[in-house]
């Protein structure tokens, strides 16, 4: 009966890993070691060994050891397996754009000249001329100096008689922004406080960034003067410190005020350091963490990897909220206005003060060699 088990498990693995393993699919990956030629990566959900080449990344686009990354496995060559984050160069032929078309996997490419008909600019993609239009260029971009640059695009299209290819940066700009706003829904709140940079200046107020998203600040909002010169009091690029007023996520409509700022918990001295654990409660899960709710005005992040489950890539099938839960402060960041916490250090430090007690309260004749070495390593 055991062995029928065995032999099931051993074939859903198998198929789990085919499935993964189709030409395309999409993994979480993180960056093992960085080589002159090759990059080598290992799947967060399978921990499959592969390669990605080094051409996918420059001066501009540099992956980090230990960092994760979304990555499209592309194909298995002598027990080889190689992914992409973006098709780049030589990687680049007409059997890969076909596929960058079907599964919109990223291709790198570089701004050339505006095209002749002035309908968008060149893009060079490995040996391949491609074009993309004004309006599939992010307007942040259009604002400045975008010739000779690289970026990820999207193939929005292939036409096979004019043999012309057609891209898009604005989808991948979009696809940026959807993930980041997904985050940014889950940290702020109205009330919360956030640093901002002005954008432009107006009189009806100030248009400023607020963590990669455009928010108003009303000119009633703006100072405690009346009948202020918005133009004389603030500068564009100025970073000034407000308090969320309203957040619109359908419409992507904010609104922040300036004139509460000094009630901001974050000036003050922050009640946590790094090193504490603390029992707090599970405020929300999401796919990229846990948010914690520290006290009434401080939450904190538990990465997934910092969740201690492993290769479970779902917090919500081991957590639920509202739990308590022990946490270890790895970092308080009051420039950001965040805080990192980890589970999985928690348990690593609270293991180590058990054993630790443990040792403190036998004598040192009834401990072992080697227990008396790990007391004196735990006392360093």
């Amino acid at each position: 009966m055991n062995s029928k088990n065995d032999f099931a498990s051993l074939l859903e693995e198998s198929f789990k890993k085919r499935k993964s393993l189709e030409i395309g699919a999409l993994h979480d990956v993180k960056i093992i070691t960085i080589k002159n030629d090759y990059i080598f990566i290992q799947t967060i959900n399978g921990n499959i060994k592969g390669i990605l080449s080094s051409s996918e990344q420059d001066d501009e686009h540099k992956f980090e050891i230990g960092k994760i990354y979304p990555a499209y496995f592309l194909r298995e060559d002598s027990g080889e397996y190689y992914f992409t984050t973006a098709l780049a160069d030589d990687e680049i032929t007409e059997e890969t754009l076909e596929l960058a078309y079907d599964k919109e996997i990223p291709v790198l490419g570089q701004f050339g000249i505006e095209s002749k008909n002035n309908s968008g600019y060149e893009v060079k993609l490995g040996d391949y001329n491609a074009v993309c239009a004004y309006s599939q260029i992010d307007p942040v971009l259009k604002s400045g100096i975008i010739t000779g640059k690289k970026f990820k695009f999207i193939v929005q299209e292939i036409n096979s008689k004019s043999k012309k290819i057609f891209l898009s940066q604005k989808k991948i700009s979009d696809k940026e922004k959807e993930l980041k706003k997904e985050i940014l829904k889950a940290e702020l709140k109205e009330g919360s406080f956030v640093n901002c940079t002005i954008k432009s200046i107006h009189k009806f107020g100030l248009i400023v960034d607020m963590n990669g998203m455009d928010a108003l600040v009303p000119a009633s909002e703006s100072s405690f003067k009346k009948n202020v010169d918005l133009e004389k009091e603030f500068k564009i690029g100025e970073r000034v410190h407000g308090k969320i007023l309203a957040l619109d996520w359908k419409e992507n409509k904010f609104s922040v005020s300036l004139k509460d700022s000094s009630n901001d918990p974050w000036i003050k001295k922050v009640p946590f350091k790094e090193g504490d654990i603390l029992s707090a409660k599970i405020d929300s899960i999401k796919p990229f963490g846990l948010f914690i709710k520290l006290d009434e005005h401080f939450h904190g992040l538990v990465p997934n990897k910092e969740t201690g489950l492993g290769n479970k890539l779902n917090p919500g099938s081991q957590f639920k909220v509202g739990e308590i839960v022990e946490v270890f402060v790895t970092e308080v960041n009051p420039e950001k206005k965040q805080i990192a916490l980890s589970i999985e250090k928690a348990k690593e430090a609270k293991d180590k003060l058990d054993f630790q007690n443990y040792v403190s309260n036998n004598k040192e004749e009834s401990v072992s060699s080697f227990g008396l070495l790990l007391k004196k390593s735990l006392k360093k």
